[in-house]
């Protein structure tokens, strides 16, 4: 179902997205950046550049879940300031797990159940404070957990978009 995939989105935006409604939240790129690393429970980066890390960091700081696709380069490999300790293998994945999310020859189904394998596990014990945002969102959403995807304003890589695709329609059932 996806009308419980929100996009945010800035004024005269559009996300791209195949998946999900947009919704226009803020004024502009950076209202969305600070407001974006505000919100979520969990957070998934795909590329991305400087906005994606101060979101990340952003979230990080307030003991938001961080989880990078290396794979993906720019930003989730580490670049712009992106939180170093969100780039370690989170202790509840396998070895194999995370090196399907950092190998470019790994399959994206592979990648994309090492990113629902890291939801699935975080997903029932991220219940974070209220935000003035979360309760726009949770009116609309009663009772969902947010997670945060996250890149840039266009995929970089050939295969990221196919890769965000695979995982979304993997999370849908979560």
């Amino acid at each position: 179902d996806h009308s419980r995939v929100l996009n945010l989105v800035h004024f005269g935006q559009s996300s791209g997205y195949r998946s999900g409604r947009d919704r226009t939240l803020c004024k502009d790129l950076h209202e969305r950046q600070k407001l974006f690393g505000l919100i979520g429970d969990i957070y998934i980066t795909f590329e991305g550049g400087a906005g994606v890390g101060r979101v990340a960091v952003a979230a990080h700081e307030r003991g938001a879940a961080v989880l990078p696709v290396p794979r993906t380069g720019f930003a989730s490999t580490g670049m712009y300031c992106f939180p170093p300790k969100a780039l370690q293998k989170p202790a509840f994945l396998t070895d194999k797990q995370w090196s399907h999310l950092k190998e470019e020859r790994a399959s994206f189904e592979d990648a994309a159940n090492g990113v629902v394998a890291y939801v699935r596990r975080l997903l029932p014990k991220r219940i974070a404070e209220s935000q003035r945002l979360r309760l726009e969102l949770e009116s609309r959403a009663r009772g969902c957990r947010i997670i945060c995807i996250s890149g840039g304003d266009r995929f970089r890589g050939a295969d990221t978009e196919a890769l965000v695709e695979v995982m979304a329609e993997k999370l849908k059932g979560s």
